[in-house]
């Protein structure tokens, strides 16, 4: 056991691989140790790691960082699970094939077109006759058995129905042949399991029900007589209703489908259909098990093609309540199954003789149960896929939305047992009125729902706007921003009105993301430019491994964006352009005459000599995007792209007035000191008085920059030396402190400290270069110039050598000044004898190089300091601590994400920063995998 723990802790690695389901083709992260199932987020099903396509390491640590501070950090739990009735076996779940199966009943595909068809338009009556279904029978494949929902039933039949499995096993040479699989307990759950074992799908529940209400009308006075012993006349009425897909018993009333329907399914059928029950239900003296002969069909008819008899289909009680039938099915590649003599039942209505003509017997007395003539999955599909095109002529809605509004409206909200038909309706509905949302994040879908009774006189909503703006107008808007949601004032019914174009949703509600788009009725998603789709690339540069949105099309990379100036008449016209030029197919990547042309033609239409326009903004853009290096790739940042596009469509919707906090934002915040003892107010506005101050140094700012260059040039030319400025030197962001007066003298004292703990004080002239500065650290601390990194400043910046023209000017400090020196660490001397041969320009670059590599850092290091400090800030202002208010905004553990910077950045290896992300969480989730991750901290460091 230990010796498992240990190669666990050893293999670091995070493998990843395809769901087999060749509809679903989710990419799938998980570790590499043990045989444990994966469960797919996108359709539900649970596979084995050696069953996952394409399994490979993940290299490329900004992969999983992506979900894991997603996912892990933010402690998000994104859309729940998927149930039984919305798991997705090759695209469809059965929830998806109850919404078809009406339309089956009516419509057929014709064959040559793949089109759906009226049965009528092709001469095969006004439903679909169900004893074509006679001679067919379902096979699961081996590698769904387990899948939850499809697979083996897992409601406690596989205990109740043991003793009669296991005998069924002994008769099949001691092999698993025949399992019972699933069925929803919706109130069809018979129809279910019939259409199951005949196709694998519920698809044919309906099309059952209305064949069985017919074959009673037109054979009633047969099924009166044949029954006149057992049911009364009056009770026809209540079995011919009950076979109605619409029919809803009274309440209290104890119907449902039972056997007599049975019997008249297996006529329907032309095929026996044999009900069993545990060993001890089946030896007692109910009625619990039986054979069901199609006894009022001729035999003729009840013959395939091949003039065989139709194989019996066989269904099972699930428990001792007796009050949810399962299809026994067998499995695809094994043995079909064969049920033993002493589990034949006793047929039932009509005389035991029948048996021998209805049903193949085996010498031995048992018979082979279903068959193996089954519909192919790909017909299926297609059918499937013509199906649904009348469903969305029909209801304007794809029947896949219909069940994900299901899933994640109605069964979020707790509502159980509404009808199909219900769920269509309110679906259309939320689409229609732009209220439905998808979330790119976690793909779930989210309502923008308002309770009737907050718009209403005395209503949450209808009070807020009464007391803040007194008497309500028809002609205004009223914004909500808590609630999402813009309303208008209706006088005549004194109401408010939602008008859902000008609303709209802001976070997701299941992983509160904010990337959350409108929904259209056939499933697409409304994307903004931008926005990750569900197409997945395979040369895409931003490593996300799916293309992306941008003006209708989708590309495999964000493009790269710049500014550019348009002069023409007078007039200035400021634009950005976005390029895209790594795009594998070529006739997506950007043309420059097109881009061009387009931005002429839009601030300058049917302008005379344009042409000289568009020639210079082609020369513009080919210097923008002329690439020193193949490799650099700068993608547009998408969240000013998103504001800029949800602020336009704010100001199209005009005319609203904000109700709440956003009409006023504060201006002034209180803080508290540390120990919650002092308060300070903190300006967050300008005054009238900042603002006019501001507007006027933006409009001189041009002027005096060039008055001052030309001052500075005429010292230069005179030779005097030029003033400095502790503030020109040091971009500090840190307010301004009182500096000491230097002595009389010209003397400035300088307080240096080093990395490693060492202090001094220099006295430097007023003439001192940068040279002279590195000596005195030299003679003071005994570090060599090469070995200086000098910072100065608050926050630490570092004081650059100057260039080779300034090298004489004394170095920026003032009396009273500190800074810091970083020790570098200093190469080992090369020993070799071609050591001397080694040219000026090679030792150079040894000490440029690790410059550019710290000032890249010390620059992340500033943005993150920034981006901190502000985050620090706007939490105080809402009221939160940081990491709660934190948690609601998962773009900053998105990639280029604040925090997901700093575990790049001060993780340093990506297995060490993975599995810190995944202790973190399992940390706040109280499991062991937090003990695994100290113990891993402890062996690596």
């Amino acid at each position: 056991m230990s010796q498992t723990q240990g190669t666990k802790k050893r293999d670091k690695r995070i493998l990843s691989g395809i769901c087999p389901d060749s509809k679903c083709q989710a990419k799938l992260f998980f570790p590499p140790y043990g045989s444990i199932s994966i469960e797919c987020t996108e359709c539900g099903q649970r596979h084995e790691q050696k069953n996952l396509l394409n399994v490979e390491e993940v290299t490329d640590p900004d992969v999983v960082l992506h979900n894991l501070l997603r996912n892990a950090l933010l402690g998000v739990t994104g859309a729940p699970k998927k149930g039984t009735e919305l798991v997705k076996v090759m695209g469809l779940s059965n929830y998806h094939c109850k919404l078809l199966s009406p339309v089956l009943t009516r419509y057929g595909m014709d064959k040559q077109t793949g089109k759906a068809t009226l049965l009528r338009e092709m001469n095969q009556g006004e439903i679909f006759d169900c004893s074509l279904l006679g001679g067919r029978a379902f096979l699961i494949e081996q590698e769904h058995v387990s899948t939850v929902g499809y697979g083996k039933d897992r409601s406690g039949s596989l205990i109740y129905l043991h003793d009669t499995l296991e005998e069924i096993k002994k008769a099949n040479n001691n092999k698993e042949c025949l399992i019972p699989v699933h069925v929803d307990g919706d109130g069809h759950c018979l129809v279910h399991a019939v259409s199951r074992a005949l196709v694998g799908r519920e698809l044919f529940w309906h099309a059952l029900r209305e064949n069985l209400k017919l074959h009673f009308k037109q054979n009633l006075d047969r099924y009166k007589a044949l029954f006149q012993d057992f049911i009364d006349n009056a009770e026809w009425e209540d079995i011919i209703n009950e076979c109605d897909p619409l029919f809803v018993p009274p309440e209290g009333v104890p119907l449902g489908l039972r056997n007599i329907h049975i019997f008249g399914l297996a006529n329907v059928l032309h095929r026996p259909i044999i009900l069993l029950d545990s060993l001890s239900g089946m030896r007692s003296s109910g009625d619990y098990s039986a054979t069901f002969l199609p006894g009022l069909v001729p035999e003729e008819q009840c013959r395939g093609k091949d003039g065989i008899l139709n194989k019996p289909i066989c269904i099972a009680w699930s428990s001792s309540g007796r009050n949810h039938y399962l299809p026994l099915v067998g499995i695809k590649g094994m043995p079909l199954p064969r049920l033993p003599p002493a589990l034949l039942p006793k047929a039932w209505g009509v005389p035991q003789e029948l048996i021998r003509r209805y049903v193949s017997l085996e010498p031995c007395g048992g018979c082979m149960i279903g068959g193996d003539r089954g519909l192919q999955e790909k017909y299926l599909l297609r059918l499937v896929g013509a199906m649904e095109d009348v469903f969305m002529e029909k209801h304007g809605i794809h029947p896949a939305l219909v069940a994900d509004v299901h899933q994640y409206v109605y069964r979020r909200t707790g509502v159980i047992g509404i009808q199909p038909e219900e769920v269509t309706e309110a679906a259309k509905k939320s689409v229609q009125e732009n209220r439905l949302h998808c979330c790119l994040i976690c793909n779930a879908l989210s309502e923008l729902h308002v309770p009737p009774e907050w718009l209403v006189p005395g209503g949450k909503l209808y009070n807020l706007a009464k007391s803040t703006h007194g008497t309500l107008r028809g002609d205004k808007n009223y914004s909500f921003p808590l609630n999402n949601l813009v309303c208008s004032y209706c006088p005549e019914r004194d109401t408010l009105v939602p008008d859902y174009k000008l609303s709209s949703l802001s976070t997701c509600t299941w992983c509160h993301g904010t990337s959350v788009r409108h929904v259209r009725g056939d499933g697409s998603v409304v994307y903004l430019d931008g926005d990750r789709t569900t197409t997945r690339s395979q040369g895409g540069k931003c490593g996300c491994g799916f293309k992306h949105y941008w003006e209708g099309k989708e590309y495999d990379n964000l493009p790269e964006a710049f500014p550019i100036t348009l002069e023409w008449g007078g007039r200035v016209v400021r634009e950005t352009v976005y390029w895209f030029q790594y795009e594998p197919d070529p006739s997506l990547n950007s043309n420059v005459y097109e881009v061009a042309m387009r931005l002429v033609t839009k601030h300058f239409p049917g302008e005379f000599g344009s042409e000289i326009l568009v020639q210079k903004v082609v020369n513009t853009i080919l210097h923008h995007t002329a690439k020193k290096n193949p490799d650099e790739y700068h993608p547009v940042a998408l969240d000013g792209t998103h504001v800029q596009g949800q602020g336009q469509a704010a100001a199209a919707g005009g005319g609203g007035e904000v109700l709440e906090s956003d009409a006023n934002p504060p201006t002034k915040i209180i803080l508290t000191g540390q120990k919650g003892r002092t308060l300070h107010k903190e300006e967050l506005v300008m005054s009238r008085a900042e603002r006019s101050l501001q507007h006027s140094i933006s409009e001189q700012a041009a002027l005096s920059q060039r008055r001052r260059t030309q001052r500075t040039r005429m010292q230069d030319q005179s030779g005097e030396p030029r003033p400095t400025s502790p503030a020109s030197a040091s971009s500090s962001s840190a307010p301004p402190t009182p500096t000491k007066v230097p002595p009389a003298s010209g003397e400035k004292k300088i307080r240096v400290t080093t990395s490693d703990g060492r202090q001094a004080m220099l006295q430097l002239q007023a003439h001192t270069t940068y040279a002279d500065l590195q000596a005195a650290i030299a003679q003071a601390l005994n570090l060599q110039p090469h070995q200086q990194c000098i910072r100065h400043g608050f926050p630490p910046r570092e004081l650059p050598p100057p260039p080779p023209e300034q090298q004489d000017l004394p170095v920026p400090l003032q009396h009273g000044d500190r800074i810091t020196v970083e020790v570098l660490k200093e190469k080992a001397p090369d020993t070799s004898v071609d050591s001397e041969t080694h040219t000026s320009d090679a030792h150079n670059r040894t000490l440029t190089e690790p410059r550019f590599r710290r000032t890249a850092s010390r620059e992340m290091q500033d943005n993150i300091d920034l981006e901190m400090s502000s985050l620090c800030l706007l939490a105080t202002l809402m009221g939160e601590d940081v990491w709660s208010y934190a948690k609601k905004l998962p773009h900053l553990f998105q990639q280029g994400g604040v925090f997901y910077n700093i575990v790049k950045k001060d993780m340093g290896k990506f297995s060490l920063s993975l599995y810190i992300c995944i202790g973190i969480y399992s940390a706040s989730q109280n499991t062991p995998m937090f003990n695994f991750l100290f113990s891993y901290i402890v062996n690596e460091y």
